[in-house]
């Protein structure tokens, strides 16, 4: 009776140490990655950032996407997939974000950042 909780007790404790593994945050290189695409897009002063219908400069892009970074780095593994499963889209409409160039051309943000990405490797 007593190794059978045995068992089951170093069972449960190595099912919790793999889950928190699991978690971890987003690895240092691809943080990294992400900061320098974040630091590129913030220096885009002709930019136009367009979410859910509403247009915001690129700063205030670079603060939005930090705050949905910080509540998701956990389940994120590279920069790319921070483009394409956060910054690209909003969480609450599933709208992709669209951005407006200084000569009114409108695209997508998720092929623009992850050009930007790329630029600033």
């Amino acid at each position: 009776m007593i190794l059978k909780f045995t068992v089951l007790f170093l069972t449960l404790t190595l099912s919790i140490f793999f889950l928190a593994a699991s978690a971890e945050a987003l690895p240092p290189a691809e943080a990294q990655r992400v900061e320098k695409f974040l630091t590129a897009l913030s220096q885009e002063k002709d930019l136009v950032f367009i979410r859910n219908g509403s247009e915001y400069p690129a700063s205030r892009a670079v603060r939005h996407l930090r705050r949905k970074l910080k509540s998701s780095q956990d389940k994120l593994r590279t920069a790319d997939e921070f483009i394409d499963q956060v910054a690209s889209k909003s969480s609450l409409s599933g709208k992709p974000y669209l951005i407006r160039q200084k000569d009114g051309v409108k695209e997508e943000a998720g092929p623009y950042f992850h050009k930007l990405l790329a630029a600033s490797d």
